[in-house]
């Protein structure tokens, strides 16, 4: 017990410490646009789970649907980072990455250069050898996404599940030298509920944080979203709870609008099985629409689509034309709205009175205000 409180400790003063260097990357980023040192790749199309809230539920509009290789494969993976000094790299996509056939080598190949891996993973499959050999080759952090903090709500929201085996997998990781951090979609009121009792079970498994992210759908078809005002007694427990816990609290699980920087086109790539490269995660997943405060709105995804990995290298996409207005306008939107709060109402009538400029999307983009899935 003592050996895995001392070991939990060294894993939260080592993540302080690198989210330190994080932030100084990015201030120097902004200032200044640096080959990326953090890549993030789509692994592969294929999942396990049946997820009713999952973007592979979608007809069109997501990863999962895009044309391209079912699995990334090492060669493809050589060519994402040949001509980046990248340290970090995360798998990521609509996919569970331990279903892609070569992702062992995918990891051994990364650490064979020096690049630390994270992944962001339903935890289903991650037994005893997987663990040990994450733990061997360079994984230093391992999100799983475990929605609900009870048996019930847990197998209602991850169809195909079994709860007790997940713990048990998210518990052997958070007994490793991998970090563990818990993600949590607010999918339902009966979620949202259960956050105070989710704090108790991230640090059961042994975790040093916990990543909420707000349901984002495509079409009003999926239902309404919770409504987070009418859960502000579960959500201030819940913060209460994990500050008194130690745990770590990222994402966002606030019912005010509020503007955070976008980072990605300084610090971040992300790179799809078709080679695309695209400025941001949230234009990545290839939503054609989304919906807000139950309205459907337009997603200019192909304005975020910088270029192709077939027709050039990372670091000449990386400084093209496009990256560079994009980062221009983001720097304008840092100064004018920093710091600022906003109302939903504000959100919307900004997303109808956006121009057609190419990256006015930004302006009220749900990712930066706070109101998106990420």
């Amino acid at each position: 017990m003592c050996r895995n409180f001392e070991a939990g400790t060294i894993l939260v003063i080592r993540d302080k410490l690198n989210q330190l260097g994080v932030k100084v990357y990015k201030w120097v980023a902004m200032r200044r646009t640096l080959l990326p040192r953090f890549i993030e790749v789509e692994t592969t199309k294929a999942c396990n789970l049946r997820c009713p809230g999952c973007r592979r539920n979608y007809s069109e509009g997501s990863i999962y649907t895009e044309p391209g290789e079912q699995h990334l494969t090492v060669g493809a993976l050589w060519r994402i980072v040949a001509t980046t000094p990248v340290m970090l790299l995360r798998f990521e996509g609509d996919g569970e990455p331990l279903t892609n056939p070569n992702f062992g080598e995918l990891v051994k190949f990364c650490h064979s250069y020096g690049i630390r891996s994270t992944m962001t993973s339903n935890g289903t499959l991650i037994d005893e050898g997987w663990t040990k050999f994450l733990e061997s080759h360079g994984m230093v952090r391992i999100h799983v996404s475990f929605d609900g903090a009870t048996k019930d709500t847990y197998e209602r929201t991850k169809l195909g599940a079994d709860y007790e085996r997940t713990f048990d997998n998210c518990k052997r990781i958070g007994d490793s030298k991998i970090q563990l951090f818990m993600n949590v979609v607010l999918f339902s009121d009966e979620v949202v509920e259960e956050l105070p009792k989710y704090v108790e079970q991230a640090k059961k498994v042994g975790a040093t944080g916990i990543h909420c992210m707000k349901i984002q759908q495509d079409s009003l078809d999926f239902g309404t979203p919770p409504d987070l005002l009418q859960h502000e007694n579960a959500l201030g427990k819940f913060r209460n709870y994990a500050r008194w816990a130690g745990l770590q609290l990222v994402g966002t699980y606030s019912n005010q609008p509020t503007f955070v920087r976008c980072y990605d086109p300084f610090t971040s790539p992300f790179a799809l099985l078709n080679n695309d490269v695209y400025a941001c995660t949230y234009m990545a997943n290839l939503r054609r629409t989304e919906v807000y405060q139950g309205e459907v709105f337009p997603v200019p995804y192909q304005n975020y689509r910088m270029g192709n990995l077939e027709d050039d290298w990372m670091k000449d996409i990386w400084r093209n034309d496009a990256y560079e207005e994009l980062r221009a306008t983001l720097k304008e939107d840092a100064k004018a709205y920093s710091g600022s709060v906003a109302s939903p109402e504000v959100i919307v009538e900004g997303k109808k009175l956006v121009t057609g400029l190419r990256f006015s999307f930004c302006n009220f983009c749900l990712c930066q205000w706070g109101e998106s899935g990420l």
